[in-house]
């Protein structure tokens, strides 16, 4: 669970050219490059890829600079003082703010590539004036302790090191935003989109997350959050075919579109879950809460679901062929166009339950008479 680990800036090579550098002409690879040598790696060949027209060659570039010691130092600084791409400064301010270097932080407080927004109490009152796009924003250090934020947008914002306790960001934008060590202590996330967002260092006790999005964001070691975030980041991340999740709490969980062939979830509380579109063939489903999930063209297929309670859950075009339904409870839920057949469905609960288009276990869609 632990994210990208840290840069380090070697001091030790300098800028010489290393073994792996290659310095075409003929020439021995030893202090500069001659005038007419085409040089292709070592600083040199940094500083010009640098001033590639081409953005992506210049993004590229930069964590190649952490090779070069001070001079490669001091031309990540460069960059964040004065490439042309904001995405390139972008880069650079990232790569020095994890170094740990005074002359590293210097630098990114100095040539910040964030937009100011006049701090905690600037967005406060823009938000309260109906403002709602801070994407960008330089949050560093903020106190929003308690602020309402509901559906604000902090794309790519920083929010380094900032009190975030008890803040309403429902249904907010934090893609790629810079959480690092921010105290999200009781935070209220639900529906918020934190993808990509970096989490490490930060404090996400009691934060709530119902259908929150946290696919591609970075924990570390030192990211403090409850087993059910952790679990709920452990599918999103990374699936959870055959793992067991038996008796855990998942309920209000966005598991939209994931990999959970034959997973354990033998009790477990999925309440209200998004499951839509997720792979959940061969499942172990018994005795689960499904009470008003969402699983809508989910493959249920050879899945066990034997007593779980699926009142109210929204199961359109669901395929449950050969699932094992035993005395579940599908009382009031949407069936429309699923597929049950091959399905065990002795004791089945369907009262309420609508059924244009279901297929039933004997393959037909005309409705049995004990049905």
């Amino acid at each position: 669970m632990v994210g990208k680990p840290q840069p380090a800036v070697r001091t030790d090579q300098g800028s010489r050219p290393q073994p792996w550098d290659l310095v075409l002409g003929g020439q021995t690879a030893t202090g500069s490059a001659p005038a007419h040598a085409l040089v292709l790696g070592g600083i040199e060949g940094a500083r010009r890829r640098l001033a590639h027209s081409d953005e992506a060659v210049r993004l590229a570039t930069l964590p190649q600079l952490l090779q070069y010691g001070s001079a490669g130092l001091a031309e990540l600084i460069a960059a964040l003082a004065g490439n042309s791409s904001w995405a390139v400064r972008l880069e650079a301010w990232r790569l020095l703010s994890q170094l740990g270097q005074p002359e590293a932080e210097q630098a990114c407080c100095t040539y910040s590539p964030f937009r100011p927004v006049g701090g905690a109490q600037g967005v406060i009152v823009a938000y309260r004036r109906g403002e709602r796009d801070f994407a960008y924003a330089d949050l560093e250090g903020a106190d929003l302790q308690e602020a309402r934020l509901g559906g604000i947008n902090l794309w790519e914002a920083n929010l380094r090191r900032a009190n975030l306790r008890f803040c309403n960001f429902n249904g907010a934008r934090l893609r790629q935003t810079d959480l690092r060590q921010a105290d999200l202590q009781g935070a209220k996330l639900s529906g918020a989109d934190l993808q990509g967002a970096d989490l490490r260092g930060s404090d996400l006790r009691g934060v709530k997350v119902s259908g929150t999005s946290l696919r591609g964001s970075q924990l570390s070691e030192e990211t403090h959050l409850e087993e059910r975030v952790r679990h709920i980041w452990q599918l999103q991340n990374w699936g959870g075919q055959g793992q067991d999740f038996s008796g855990q709490d998942l309920s209000k969980a966005d598991l939209r579109e994931l990999v959970l062939c034959q997973i354990r979830l033998r009790g477990a509380d999925l309440n209200r879950a998004d499951l839509r579109g997720s792979n959940l063939e061969g499942a172990d489903l018994g005795g689960a809460n499904l009470q008003r999930a969402d699983l809508r063209g989910a493959n249920l297929q050879n899945a066990d679901l034997e007593g779980a309670n699926l009142s109210g859950a929204e199961l359109r075009q669901a395929q449950f062929q050969g699932a094992n339904l035993r005395r579940a409870d599908v009382s009031g839920a949407n069936l429309t166009q699923a597929n049950l057949e091959g399905a065990q469905i002795e004791g089945l609960k369907h009262s309420g339950s609508r059924i244009a288009g279901l297929i039933f276990p004997d393959g037909t869609p005309i409705k049995p008479w004990w049905w």
